[in-house]
């Protein structure tokens, strides 16, 4: 039968007419979970106590490689580059819901309480879809801190007398392609071009390749070439899936990484939090509010090496 339903924000006798009556022997409450939740792990949680920007950039150490010189020749000076600046503005999020007290003493079941509880857990997801957007959206675009997409094949070093560096590959999820990608993770460069190499660590895959990895990263034979040679440097990475990528064929090789050197950002003024609104009537008996205050972005990172998947 059909299933009429509107969004009003309230709780009353329309919201959930099943509970007002004795037609049902049993109503149960569906479990509300953060399911496939994951992507967190690869930003890097800033909290700020003032402002509605966030300014970030960075400094080098990196030196240009010292010159023959004899001890009475003209001593060559080194500067380190400075970093590429990127501000990031910070949104307010807000959502209510209101019950009755009506609908609070008709309720035959004892559910109202429990369906108005889901209000954080939806907060995690919309964090998690923010997240998720900025892998989507990873091969396009100029939101990087060097006017390019997440990834890339030509980011600026920050002395851009040493040229570029890449973190983009392409092609769909084969043994060669991600060995390339492994292998672009191994021949990162640092911002004077000098070898930088990162380790590969994680495979990020939608749900609709999580097949193919998985025999990739098991296979004992080398995957998409002779299954005699060994499989020896993609085998037992780690697979994190996620059901809020929108691409059924882009992938991510995931780099250690610590604190700023993510290049993903969440900032936060004000996290998630529930509180109580005052009610427009007495006969509104639950009236809450949810609300943050953050922003999810990211600057320039090294760590995480996309593939467009064709």
């Amino acid at each position: 039968m059909a299933n009429y339903y509107s969004a009003t924000g309230m709780v009353d006798r329309n919201a959930a007419p099943a509970l007002l009556t004795r037609d049902f022997d049993e109503i149960w409450a569906q479990r509300n979970e953060l399911a496939g939740v994951k992507l967190g792990q690869f930003f890097n949680v800033e909290r700020k106590d003032s402002g509605l920007t966030h300014t970030i950039t960075s400094v080098t150490s990196q030196l240009a490689l010292p010159h023959e010189s004899s001890d009475t020749a003209a001593l060559t000076y080194f500067t380190p580059a400075p970093g590429f600046p990127k501000t990031i503005v910070l949104i307010t999020y807000r959502a209510g819901l209101r019950v009755t007290e009506t609908m609070v003493l008709a309720d035959r079941y004892d559910k109202v309480m429990g369906m108005v509880s889901g209000g954080i857990k939806a907060a995690g997801r919309l964090d998690e879809y923010n997240r998720a957007a900025i892998f989507n959206d990873a091969f396009t675009g100029t939101a990087g801190a060097d006017s390019l997409p997440l990834c890339d094949d030509s980011h600026p070093h920050e002395n851009n007398e040493a040229g570029v560096w890449d973190n983009k590959g392409t092609g769909a999820l084969t043994g060669p392609n991600l060995q390339a990608l492994r292998l672009l993770a191994r021949k990162m460069t640092d911002p004077q071009g000098d070898p930088d190499w990162r380790t590969a660590k994680q495979v990020l895959i939608p749900e609709d390749l999580e097949e193919d990895a998985m025999v990739l990263v098991t296979s004992d034979g080398k995957p998409g070439g002779n299954l005699n040679d060994p499989n020896v440097l993609i085998k037992g990475l780690e697979l994190v899936v996620s059901p809020y990528l929108s691409s059924a064929a882009q992938y991510y090789l995931i780099t250690e990484a610590m604190d700023f050197d993510k290049g993903l950002h969440e900032v936060v003024l004000q996290d998630w939090r529930q509180a109580d609104n005052n009610p427009i009537s007495a006969s509104i008996v639950f009236d809450k509010e949810i609300k943050a205050t953050k922003a999810f972005a990211f600057t320039r990172s090294k760590a995480i090496f996309g593939s467009t998947g064709v």
